[in-house]
């Protein structure tokens, strides 16, 4: 017999060891109306008090069996009988998968936590339950051994993840059925879990109980291999990090740099870790990257400055002093647009915001020249102030003897990488070439002594 005072103990045990409610906290509960669901929604009701929650029911009817209204009806009447906020919603799995051309088991994961989230959005300190138990835990396990998961997949599903709870994974189906029939609460089996057309229902009910005739303590020692992934996750995911920490030089929602120099002396094995984290950032997860990709990315040391490898929309591309992950996005254009500027006058040109101002000596010698450049001219009456892009033939006066200087051979020089080259703006005095943007000015128009008529432009990257 398992007592009521014993599983609530247990449950919350479990909360606070794994840090998965803070008090005040609205709980959106996955509520299907299965027993492992109702098992949840019943524990979290007798701590609500205690942790002083909020507690929301969502149930999406996913329309794939004829008796998926009971459910519906059961999750309506347990947030009634419970005094829960209820939100109901449909949306047809198998229709999603057929336009997504995915599985009607994938689908209709995507469109369950896509309505949670929903929900979740609508309070403050919310976070979403579901109730996967330890027997899931254990199938998850031995799905991925299935697929060939490396040790980040071992790890299976964690107690929280992001906006995710599970507060019931140490709880056996055995238990919850126990306190629910104890309890005299009800629930809905789903049919179809009873079917071995979907790949975890086949473990469920064919693979697992073969093996346990060998191992009838399979499930455990599943549970325990788990364990040691993620005990082993955390060593390694800080090795990573330290090293992560010297080797990258520039990170953002689409873009992700590592320095060339660093990224080369590790080993491969480090490097595919490293990879599969810049993966993980820009894409949310490498569900859909093998170790083939991975090793793939990794040739790319092997090549070329410039050469690229593509995986989808994602580019690996080895440069001068780095190697660059980035999302594909519209390639740039040429812009042979120009904008003109007059003298005191601020204007935007792609990612930039130009300024020009007229300042006096004392000003041009005290000042900071960071992202500032000033020139001296002698006609303000007759100025042309021109910003584009590169064009072939562009060239600078690059000494102060006057000889000129090839902007490509700049560019080639100074290793700025070609993907960077028709993104920088040049600034055009009077039809000169008279600022390479952030890079070096030309050797025209520069200031002398006392000088009256001086030029400031400046710039600020939006």
């Amino acid at each position: 017999m398992c007592t009521k005072t014993k599983i609530i103990n247990k449950f919350k045990s479990k909360i606070e060891k794994n840090n998965l409610i803070e008090k005040n906290d609205t709980i959106i509960v996955g509520a299907s109306g299965g027993p492992d669901s109702q098992f949840l929604i019943y524990l979290l009701n007798e701590v609500k008090d205690y942790y002083k929650i909020n507690i929301v029911l969502a149930h999406l009817n996913h329309l794939h069996r004829l008796d998926a209204n009971e459910d519906e009806k059961l999750v309506e009447k347990t947030g009634e009988k419970l005094g829960f906020k209820t939100f109901i919603d449909h949306k047809s799995m198998d229709d999603y998968a057929k336009k997504e051309k995915i599985s009607a088991e994938n689908a209709g994961r995507i469109l369950r936590y896509d309505f949670f989230r929903s929900i979740k959005n609508k309070y403050k300190n919310a976070n979403i339950a579901v109730a996967h138990n330890k027997d899931d835990q254990a199938e998850t396990v031995l799905m991925r051994i299935i697929r060939g998961s490396g040790l980040d997949g071992l790890r299976a599903m964690d107690y929280k993840n992001k906006d995710i709870i599970r507060p019931i994974m140490d709880f056996t189906k055995s238990e919850i059925l126990e306190f629910l029939d104890e309890e005299k609460i009800s629930y809905h089996i789903d049919y179809t879990n009873l079917e071995t057309d979907y790949t975890r229902n086949k473990i469920r009910l064919e693979i697992i109980p073969e093996i346990e005739k060998i191992n009838p303590n399979f499930k455990n020692s599943l549970i325990s291999l788990s364990e040691i992934a993620k005990s082993d996750y955390k060593i390694i995911r800080k090795v990573e990090d330290k090293k992560l920490e010297k080797i990258l030089i520039k990170k953002d929602k689409n873009h992700i740099s590592f320095d060339k120099n660093e990224f080369e002396e590790i080993s491969d094995a480090l490097k595919a870790r490293l990879i599969r984290r810049a993966v993980e950032f820009l894409y949310g997860n490498i569900n859909d990257f093998s170790k083939t990709n991975i090793d793939d990315f990794i040739k790319i040391r092997s090549l070329e400055n410039g050469k690229k490898i593509i995986k989808d929309d994602l580019i690996f591309e080895k440069n001068y002093r780095s190697y660059d992950f980035y999302i594909k996005r519209k390639t740039i254009e040429k812009n042979l647009k120009e904008i003109y500027m007059n003298l005191n006058d601020k204007k935007i040109f792609g990612n930039y915001k130009f300024k020009t101002a007229l300042v006096s000596y004392d000003f041009y010698k005290n000042s900071s020249k960071k992202n500032r450049v000033f020139y001296s001219l002698e006609n303000l009456d007759d100025i042309s102030i021109k910003i584009r892009y590169r064009v072939n033939g562009d060239y600078f006066t690059a000494m102060k003897n006057g000889k000129r200087k090839k902007l490509k051979d700049f560019f080639i020089d100074e290793k700025i990488d070609r993907k960077d080259r028709d993104k920088i703006p040049l600034l055009f005095l009077n039809n000169k070439l008279a600022w390479i943007v952030g890079k070096r000015r030309s050797e025209d128009f520069k200031v002398k002594y006392d000088d009256t008529n001086i030029l400031m432009v400046s710039v600020e990257e939006l």
